[in-house]
């Protein structure tokens, strides 16, 4: 592994998100500062090999360097002075309690073997061979995304090659940079993702239930085996996690800023896998619901809506309708994997998931017992609390919109499989995680925790008062 290079890059990455997180005055402290603008930076420099390509360059090792330079200049450039520098010298680093510390180690356990994988042991996903890594492998070699592969009859592979560089394009990066294997990038996501969910979930429970909340998701088998793996559904989730998280930010803070990152974040989700264009639609009436409800002037909310669909489609047109009809061999047509079928498919299709997939079939040892977790706290609530935050509602909503969305694609494109909804569902799983953080009975239990330790700190630091005590004589001449 060449380290210079992958320090290169974490830095890079972390500075170009930096940029964009300075552009939409998005202010997170400085850890989970560090780990979200990693992500997006990740997703940022994922463009560039296609724009390489696109000026008619080729892919070397010094042009995608000059690429990485000058694409983290010109998102800093101009907001430099945004960057609030004093942040640093108000942090203090508090040493967390033992039971803290004992999930913390837990979860360094859990990802030791994660990361190990990605650097040992080449990708193996059956779409990724036979496409992105492909790709990459001869791009490397032929210094081109349009290569020698092309020339290769693929026969039911074609659509993995199609599909949006965001792989083909950090492997090529990676390869050239780190390692011969690539990959290493997921790792830097999944590390990153970690930390800033356990920050969320920790701004509102107590540590203890943090970390068994964030158990419950780092070992749902399923999500956890694409920690190594390399496809686009977990970065994907991520991405779309963070767009729809930004929506809720937005509609509380009423600070439109935030809105036009989350748009940012949807259009790079969309860059990953282009059918979240049809989760984002869904999302609009819930947003326009809610500007509605804030009283927000109709123009508005009109325009909002649009422009939330308008960035996110400008990624897709790039790939699909510049990238791919001008760049790719002649005869390819992405629109020949557009079929629309009869709407009544989509009741099998709802119906094939359930019983196959989230409870039947293969669900325990795809996604373990946390589904049934998570319902039983949200029978919970129902039953015995009768309330729920705006955000815990905001949550129960998007986790509708993935679970009635999903059948969508099977209507939409021929594409669509019981494999393609198994990775699809991971987008739900954040939105669970944080409908847990403000369940009314984890709330509950996080109080009820907090007094218990409070009092018990309490007693064993505060001491007693001694008593005064009176003298035998002084008794005596009372008397």
């Amino acid at each position: 592994m060449n380290l210079p290079g992958l320090l290169f890059l974490i830095v890079t990455q972390f500075l170009a998100g930096r940029g964009i997180l300075a552009m939409f005055k998005v202010k997170l402290r400085p850890l989970i500062s560090f780990a979200v603008s990693s992500i997006i930076g990740i997703v940022v420099f994922s463009l560039l090999p296609m724009l390489i390509e696109m000026f008619h360059m080729p892919i070397t090792k010094s042009n995608v360097i000059i690429f990485i330079c000058a694409a983290t200049l010109l998102l800093n450039i101009f907001v430099i002075k945004r960057y609030d520098f004093g942040v640093f010298k108000q942090m203090k680093i508090k040493f967390p309690p033992i039971y803290e510390l004992l999930f913390i180690v837990l979860f360094i356990a859990l990802a030791v073997p994660s990361l190990w994988r990605c650097y040992y042991y080449p990708p193996n996903a059956r779409d990724v061979m036979s496409g992105p890594e492909a790709l990459a492998e001869y791009a490397v070699k032929e210094h081109t995304i349009n290569n020698s592969v092309w020339s290769v009859n693929l026969l039911e592979s074609t659509p993995n090659l199609l599909k949006p560089p965001f792989i083909t394009d950090l492997q090529i990066i990676y390869k050239l940079l780190v390692h011969p294997f690539g990959q290493v990038w997921l790792s830097i996501m999944y590390i990153c993702f970690s930390v800033w969910l356990y920050s969320l979930v920790r701004e509102k429970l107590h540590p203890f239930l943090t970390g068994i909340v964030m158990l419950f998701f780092l070992t749902i088998p399923e999500v956890y085996g694409y920690t190594y793996i390399i496809l686009w559904d977990y970065s994907n989730m991520i991405l779309f996690f963070i767009g729809f998280y930004y929506i809720y930010q937005y509609i509380v803070t009423k600070e439109y800023n935030l809105f036009l990152f989350s748009c940012l974040m949807y259009g790079l989700a969309t860059f990953i896998r282009l059918d979240t264009l049809v989760f984002i639609a869904l999302s609009a009436p819930l947003l326009a619901y809610h500007m509605w409800k804030g009283k927000e002037p109709f123009l508005r909310i009109g325009y909002s809506v649009v422009l939330m669909g308008a960035i996110p489609f400008i990624f897709y047109y790039v790939w699909v309708n510049i990238f791919v009809k001008n760049y790719l061999p002649v005869g390819i047509d992405v629109g020949e994997q557009l079929n629309p079928q009869p709407l009544s498919i989509y009741f099998d299709w709802l119906s094939g998931m359930n019983s196959q997939l989230l409870f039947g079939g293969d669900n325990i040892a795809l996604y373990g017992y946390f589904i049934y977790i998570f319902l039983l706290i949200l029978v919970i609530d129902i039953i015995f609390f009768r309330r729920f935050s705006k955000e815990a509602i905001f949550m129960l909503f998007g986790i509708a919109i993935i679970y009635f969305g999903m059948p969508l694609l099977s209507y939409l494109t021929t594409w669509f499989n019981i494999t393609t909804a198994k990775r699809g569902f991971f987008k739900m799983f954040p939105m669970m995680i944080l409908y847990m953080r403000s369940s009314a009975l984890f709330t509950k239990l996080s109080q009820l925790i907090t007094t218990f330790e409070f009092h018990t700190l309490q007693e064993a630091t505060i001491k007693p008062k001694p008593q005064p005590v009176k003298h035998a004589n002084t008794i005596k001449k009372k008397k």
